[in-house]
């Protein structure tokens, strides 16, 4: 019987628990809510300083937006020769495009002198912003460092409270120095910055902020805007990056970060938990106590009765064996805890109603491949009479998913009379590894007999024991005729004894040896082989096998072969490409350097081999390609050189050669040439340019003389092709002159370089300006005025010419269209195209929508076109004319004469004007074949019911010889120069 001191002792234990249970879980609850209210106070923060972010980003947006106005200003101040003649126009589109900006101003040397909208802003008129006490420290600032500088907020002379974007504008006079000119302004009122940073949001959302900046010449806090007037607790802090300078905007909350009713209802609901959790302690201390006491008592019974199966279950365990019954008449299967266990499962996974029958639980964990088969050989040997001993061996189901092969043995139980007992017997057991290795040793015989690589093995004195199927087709011989041989059988006589030396020598060192071995198959033919042989030694170190792998490498060498040829050949005409090119150039300049010998490199291309190609095809392209590398291929020695680089471009190398040499060469194969190719059942006759460029004179490498026989090479097609020419500095100096321009005309559109000149045209018999034609001109900043004769061929031949040619359009159709607005009587408007224009399908659709953009009237416009523009594609051309002559464009045929015109086509053409070339009008005084082409040119157009217009008038005799002829119109210099647009304007106002 239990004391009754013994029973108070364990209460005094209980409450002791208890009570240090509630102490803990308060000290951990106080932990908790001081970290939480720190949590709570940095979560804030963070939320803060999202929002501050957020409409510092929207007022740094606005700012960097409305005063990028003022920029564009200042480029306008710095270009424009007079300021003031336009300022007023250029300042309202620009506040038409900046709503927030009220005003913008020009202070030339600091003093506002234009300021747009006048009305409000007249006291402004005058302000001498570097000399203001208030403004001037910000204004010289903003010179001093050249960048646009937003100050304020200012209180403004013309009244109010302001930001000002000061944009200092530099210009550079003639000896390249750099003046400044003065400032560019832009106007933002304070409520509108105010309102654009969208800052009542901040105060409606509960917070306070401020708005400030440090001066930047006192250095003293300035405070933009705010809505708390005393200091604010530990504010968020979001810089705002503005023109040369900063602002900073602080928020904070009334009450701190760390206010919050939240406290109070932590600390009651931690009191509580703590009391709850004590008590909950208390319990279980007295509940586990009397647990402790049965528990006690069960234990000293079962133990000896669990001695006998433990150690029957670890017997089991340590056989890695699952032990299984079955009863026949109940058809009940039952199965140790191993059985589930080497199948990473357990018994008590598997819930079944009633007895722990597993018969199902086994059929279903089989592998659906093996199950119906395992499933009929026990039900065979139960059907049998369950004599003898069952034994079967399939896969079952791993609980990671994987299969594992099981050999399952049992036998039925019977008693001393011979009675069957109604079981059987049997176990498990994992037989995965086993499988494993009988499968590997399968597959390696599969190997060894299937795979494509022969397979030798010797025994330590080389005699040959096996082969395979692959071994036989590599080498002819059958394994039955080889077994006992040596691998020398297969010796080609190749190798030499130093060869077969090396090989085991390097063999008894390493115990392995692989290489490139030519041997001899049965029929006597002798082929590459790859061979690899390894040493099998037993436990005690000693050789007891060789193992050699062959292979034929015979297509192997062949695909290496190919590989070089396509690497270093050209697939189409077989020669070498630039890579072999560039190898032998590379030892072939080597050795001239060496030898302070010479070498030419020649440039070849074929004269309008794309005609070729267009009309025949590039199959037939292809083929004379082949013939023309064949027929000078034929010719070169076997030192040259003579590569394709692509397309119809060939470079011949000649190594130790001189100026003479090359010349020789390249008119030997100019000479070759005159021959025509017979191609596809045509003669095809074709020339080539050569450039030549000669080492060490015009390079001392490879790239250095290609570039510069390129360049020898398009002075020949100038000079009118099937010629050589030699490369000299100033083809150079013209070349790189090209490229220059080339270069500085992309740019020429975006930087505004072109102008448009204007010369008029005059009737004869009136004496009326009858119409102007727009001339392109270009003035460089850096390489001053540009001829048109120069760079408009660099244009057509670049590409250039399209874009440049829809600037002209637009320009001078909204030239024309000023020019009616100001009240002149429109002229016809002139416009050449160029022959890539004209090639441009969407030329018409182009013309059309710029006429409608402008609401030009289309009978003001005027398209010159050139003989031999519509002549390229004669269809084409009349449908492109119909169509712009059917929206009442006119259309002109430019430098008649000169090109060649089918009159049936002329006829088709809706033109209205035949242009005479200005090469027939200036000889007229002294030549008269030039007088009858005039003559005729005039008299087809009357017949054909056409204006003519003579271009190139100088002379009196020259507007009366024609006015004689019938001429209708002349242009030239005896009525006018070409003009600029204003003195264009005034001479249309002279004539009215």
């Amino acid at each position: 019987m239990t004391s009754p001191h013994s029973d108070q002792r364990p209460r005094m234990t209980f409450w002791l628990a208890a009570f240090a249970s509630f102490a803990l879980i308060a000290l951990l609850a106080s932990a908790w809510i001081v970290e939480e209210r720190e949590s709570r106070a940095q979560e804030q923060r963070l939320q803060a300083a999202a929002h501050a972010a957020n409409h510092a980003s929207i007022l740094q947006t606005h700012l960097r937006y409305s005063f990028s106005s003022v920029m564009a200003l200042g480029a306008y101040a710095r270009i424009s020769p007079d300021v003031g003649q336009h300022f007023d126009l250029v300042a309202r589109d620009l506040l038409s495009l900046y709503p927030e900006v009220s005003s913008l101003s020009l202070s030339p040397d600091g003093v506002i002198t234009w300021i747009v909208p006048m009305q409000g802003n007249e006291s402004a008129i005058g302000f001498d912003q570097l000399a203001d006490e208030t403004q001037g420290p910000e204004s010289r600032r903003a010179r001093e460092s050249g960048k646009l500088t937003v100050a304020g907020p200012l209180s403004l002379v013309q009244g109010g409270s302001a930001l000002v974007g000061r944009y200092p504008v530099f210009v550079t006079d003639e000896q390249g120095g750099r003046h400044f000119w003065g400032f560019a302004n832009a106007t933002m009122p304070l409520a509108s910055v105010l309102q654009a940073g969208r800052l009542a949001e901040l105060e409606a959302m509960g917070y306070q902020y401020q708005l400030w900046r440090t001066h930047p010449v006192s250095g003293e806090r300035q405070i933009i805007a705010r809505n708390v007037t005393g200091p604010q607790r530990e504010p968020v802090e979001q810089t705002i990056a503005i023109p040369n300078g900063r602002w900073t905007l602080s928020l904070s909350q009334p009450r701190g970060w760390h206010s919050g009713s939240w406290l109070i209802g932590a600390i009651a609901f931690a009191t509580v938990f703590a009391l709850v959790l004590a008590y909950l302690v208390k319990a279980l201390l007295e509940l586990r106590w009397h647990k402790r006491h049965l528990e006690r008592q069960v234990q000293e019974r079962t133990e000896a009765a669990n001695t006998n199966v433990d150690r029957y279950r670890t017997l089991i365990a340590a056989s890695n064996t699952g032990a299984w019954e079955y009863f026949h008449e109940q058809d009940f299967l039952q199965c140790s805890p191993e059985y589930f266990s080497m199948l990473g499962r357990q018994q008590s996974d598997y819930h079944m109603s009633g007895t722990a029958n597993l018969k199902e639980t086994w059929t279903d964990l089989i592998h659906p491949d093996d199950r119906e088969q395992a499933v009929d050989i026990f039900a065979r040997y139960l059907t049998d009479g369950a004599e003898g001993m069952y034994e079967n061996r399939f896969r079952m189901r791993h609980k990671d998913g994987h299969w594992v092969w099981i050999l399952s043995r049992g036998q039925s139980l019977w008693n001393e009379e011979g009675q069957f007992q109604g079981v059987t017997v049997g176990t498990h057991i994992d037989i995965s590894r086993e499988v494993e290795t009988e499968e590997k040793l399968a597959l390696s015989a599969q190997v060894f007999e299937r795979g494509s690589e022969g397979f030798i093995v010797t025994d330590p004195d080389q005699r040959i024991l096996m082969t395979n199927a692959a071994f036989t087709r590599i080498t002819g011989y059958s394994e039955e005729e080889v077994l006992g041989e040596k691998p020398s059988i297969l010796a080609s006589g190749r190798h030499d004894a130093n060869f077969y030396k090396g090989m085991w020598k390097a063999l008894n060192l390493k115990g392995f040896w692989q290489g490139e071995v030519w041997n001899k198959s049965k029929d006597g033919q002798i082929y590459p082989q790859w061979l690899s042989i390894s040493q099998i030694r037993n436990d005690k170190g000693e050789v007891s096998h060789y193992i050699g792998i062959i292979s034929d490498i015979s297509q192997l060498k062949e695909d290496q072969k190919e590989i070089h040829r396509l690497a270093y050949y050209d697939p189409l005409t077989n020669l070498p490409n630039r890579s072999l090119l560039e190898e032998r150039a590379a030892f072939a300049l080597k050795l001239a350097q060496r030898g302070s010998k010479n070498a030419a490199l020649l440039f070849l291309d074929l004269d309008n081999f794309k005609n070729i190609n267009d009309s025949l095809g590039h199959k037939a392209g292809d083929r004379l390609l082949l013939a023309f590398s064949q027929r000078v291929g034929a010719m070169v020695r076997q030192e040259d050189t003579f590569a394709r680089q692509g397309g119809d471009e060939f470079i011949l190398l000649l190594p130790d050669t001189d100026a003479s040499g090359a010349a020789h060469a390249a008119q030997k194969i100019l000479d070759l040439l005159i021959r025509p190719f017979k191609v596809d059942g045509y003669d095809l006759s074709v020339s080539s340019s050569v450039g030549i460029a000669l080492y060490p004179d015009d390079g001392d490498s490879l790239n250095e003389l290609y570039t510069n026989a390129d360049i020898a090479m398009y002075r020949s097609k100038q000079k009118g092709r099937n010629t050589y020419s030699f490369f000299t500095p100033e083809l150079q100096t013209h070349y790189v002159r090209l490229m220059q321009l080339e270069s500085a005309m992309r740019q020429a559109i975006a930087e505004d370089q072109f102008e448009l000149h204007y010369q008029p045209q005059q009737e004869l018999d009136s004496g009326a300006t009858v119409g102007v034609e727009a001339l392109l001109r270009w003035y460089h900043p850096t390489l001053g005025t540009i001829s048109p004769a120069e760079f408009i061929p660099i244009a057509e031949s670049s590409g250039l010419i399209v874009p440049i040619g829809e600037w002209v359009l637009r320009e001078a159709v909204a030239q024309l269209c000023q020019w009616i607005e100001v009240g002149i009587a429109p002229p016809k408007m002139s416009i050449n195209l160029s022959a890539a224009q004209f090639r441009q399908p969407s030329l018409p659709d182009l013309i059309l929508s710029v006429l409608e953009e402008t609401r030009l009237p289309a009978e003001y416009l005027e398209l010159e076109l050139t003989e031999s523009m519509t002549m390229d594609d004669p269809e084409r051309a009349v449908t492109m004319i119909n169509r712009l002559h059917a929206a009442g464009v006119t259309l002109s045929i430019d430098d008649f004469g000169t090109g060649y015109s089918s009159l049936s086509y002329l006829k088709r053409f809706k033109i209205s004007k035949l242009k005479i070339d200005k090469s027939f009008v200036s000889d007229l005084d002294t030549h008269g074949d030039d007088r009858v082409i005039v003559s005729t040119i005039v008299t087809l157009a009357q017949s054909l019911g056409l204006r003519s217009v003579a271009e190139g008038v100088e002379t009196l005799e020259q507007r009366e010889f024609l006015r004689t002829l019938g001429c209708h119109d002349i242009q030239g210099y005896y009525f006018s120069r070409p003009l600029n647009a204003r003195d264009t304007e005034a001479f249309l106002r002279r004539s009215e």
